[in-house]
């Protein structure tokens, strides 16, 4: 039984418009409930069912004595009491035994980078247009997830806690190492390159992880989850940790977004076509967008065009 089956079945029993099954079924159901006392077999909105169940109890109580209630509305209320004191145990224990995970974020904006000291030691580096998210203590929970953009991270080894990132549905799991994860929504993949050390790119689609050496590659289309390994050279790829702009036969749709962060421009294409369009060169940070845009050009014969921090091919 779905929740919404679950909610209209409740609203008739407590109107009593329930057939003789579903009262059954009702009774049964806080039956067991009440045995166990945890709530746990209470549909998704739990906090709606008890809330509709205590306002059906204060009103009945004002009108007669508590133990002249129907008997579903008795266990009804011994359940509530027993939530009730078990939330309040839970939250008295963990505000006083364990204090609450707090999460940091950090971001950059287009045309920024920066360097974060992760809770462990380990060090992750932001390109522009990115953000992270990490416990504030890592403890046991070495794991940091990747919101939008690209980041390096290098790991301090911990065998006995894995270090673990997760961007759009993808999980990249190490214990020491350093890798480069990009994960630009408008890219439609999540790419994940080896500096050094061997790390495991899993998704829920699969049926093992990808293991993936120094120098190569984890490509995973979001859109269904398949993955694919190629080799590449490291060093390019995370060649923006050095000031360095190099592609090596990527798409000008690849490329216009990597100038977009970076730039902080919008770049346009009047042809879907020329999107696909494969790319290799290398420049610095320092180089003009004019410069990498003309070379752009020249190298595949199109025109271009700027206005307003906008740029048309």
């Amino acid at each position: 039984m779905n929740e919404t089956d679950f909610n209209t079945l409740l609203e008739l029993y407590l109107e009593g418009k329930c057939t003789p099954e579903q009262k059954e079924w009702m009774e049964q159901w806080f039956d067991r409930l009440s045995e166990e006392g945890s709530g746990e077999e209470l549909p998704a909105d739990k906090e709606l069912v008890m809330q509709r169940l205590k306002e059906r109890i204060d009103r009945q109580i004002k009108r007669q004595n508590f133990f002249k209630l129907p008997v579903l509305l008795r266990v009804a209320a011994s359940v509530i009491v027993i939530l009730s004191l078990g939330t309040w145990a839970y939250l008295h224990y963990h505000n006083t035994g364990t204090v609450a995970v707090q999460y940091v974020t950090r971001s950059t904006a287009r045309g920024q980078q920066l360097k974060i000291p992760l809770p462990d030691g380990s060090i992750v580096t932001l390109n522009a247009g990115s953000g992270i998210r990490y416990p504030e203590n890592f403890r046991e929970n070495r794991t940091v997830t990747l919101l939008e953009g690209e980041a390096c991270f290098d790991v301090t080894t911990d065998p006995m806690h894995p270090f673990t990132v997760s961007s759009a549905g993808v999980q990249t799991e190490v214990l020491g190492t350093a890798f480069n994860v990009q994960a630009y929504k408008a890219l439609g993949e999540v790419t994940v390159t080896v500096i050094r050390g061997k790390v495991a790119v899993e998704t829920s689609s699969q049926e093992a992880p990808l293991m993936v050496l120094p120098d190569e590659q984890a490509i995973i289309h979001t859109a269904n989850g398949s993955p694919q390994k190629r080799k590449v050279d490291a060093a390019a790829t995370t060649g923006w940790l050095t000031g360095k702009l190099i592609f090596r036969n990527e798409t000008l749709q690849h490329v216009a977004i990597l100038l977009e962060n970076i730039y902080d421009v919008k770049i346009v294409f009047k042809d879907e076509a020329t999107k696909g369009i494969r790319f290799t060169a290398n420049f610095s940070s320092t180089d003009s967008l004019e410069k990498i845009l003309f070379a752009i050009a020249k190298a595949n014969k199109l025109n271009w065009s700027a206005r307003n921090k906008v740029v048309q091919f």
